[in-house]
């Protein structure tokens, strides 16, 4: 019954969107087409593709769909994820939607959703939304290939805040904070084997088992659409399983008319839990944008 009325406002902004883009002016209907990969000193390499249309001012959808290879023992970890959603901007408020499925059969997967309302205005955008994880975890009793392997179903419900502030010199304040309620102890799930299968890398699926997360940024307009970004996260894992800090300074290029490149670098570090390892990472993403 959540599904069902969680996907509501993803089917109601998409009629919206319809029933209004023909009244709409051209340059308020719109695309943006992305590809991008991420790569990370510990052999993690992932490959994404999104795409995002506004049928109007007020209405948009957007989808994305990748895939990642990334180091752990006993073998690799080779995941996929996609995602589709939509948001309707009432005028004072707005909702927003999406769902998705992430992970491997073979080792972790979880299916998304989620609900929110929204305030956006000139200079601020403010978010609540209601998140819902269902999550098939495959536990081993060893690292070794032959180790005894058992599946535990979870099931979490959270909410996530968010918000961003553009001052009239164009530069942004950002930030967002998440939290999980599980529907069973994780503490008992906290061991070696865990961990190592949850390597620390950004790449990997360290920070998938949210206890909470908070992350704050800014981005410094350079003239032009050039943009600075700078962001700082933390990822607190559930059951004890420790914690993952993040750091990433990125730049905004416009290429050509209609393209650009943002390109990220980064750093994560796990904790004691995780041997304090740290993982350098490198994200590109082509963006293209046009009109209806």
């Amino acid at each position: 019954m959540l599904r069902i009325f969680l996907l509501l406002p993803l089917s109601l902004a998409l009629y919206l969107a319809t029933a209004n883009s023909h009244a709409q002016a051209e340059d308020d209907r719109g695309y943006a087409l992305g590809v991008g990969v991420s790569a990370d000193n510990a052999d993690g390499f992932t490959a994404i593709a999104l795409a995002d249309v506004s049928f109007s001012e007020a209405a948009s959808l957007s989808a994305s769909v990748g895939t990642t290879r990334a180091a752990a023992r006993p073998e690799d970890l080779r995941t996929r994820e996609w995602s589709i959603g939509g948001r309707y901007d009432f005028g004072a408020v707005g909702i927003e939607a999406r769902g998705g499925q992430s992970g491997d059969p073979d080792d972790f997967d979880a299916k998304d959703l989620m609900f929110g309302l929204f305030h956006q205005g000139e200079q601020w955008r403010v978010s609540l939304q209601y998140l819902e994880r269902d999550i098939d975890l495959v536990l081993r009793t060893s690292r070794s290939q032959q180790a005894f392997e058992f599946a535990v179903p979870l099931q979490a419900e959270g909410w996530r805040l968010a918000t961003s502030y553009r001052t009239e010199s164009r530069w942004r304040w950002y930030g967002q904070y998440r939290q999980f309620d599980y529907d069973r102890d994780l503490s008992p799930l906290s061991n070696r084997f865990i961990v190592e299968r949850l390597t620390p890398t950004t790449l990997t699926l360290a920070t998938s088992l949210l206890d909470d997360s908070l992350s704050v940024g800014m981005e410094v307009p350079l003239g032009g659409s050039k943009a600075l970004n700078v962001a700082f996260a933390r990822d607190t894992l559930a059951g004890d399983l420790g914690s993952v800090d993040s750091a990433s300074f990125g730049m905004l290029v416009p290429v050509g008319q209609r393209g650009a490149l943002d390109i990220n670098i980064g750093i994560s570090q796990g904790d004691d839990n995780f041997g304090n390892d740290s993982t350098f990472y490198l994200n590109v993403l082509y963006l293209f944008y046009g009109l209806f």
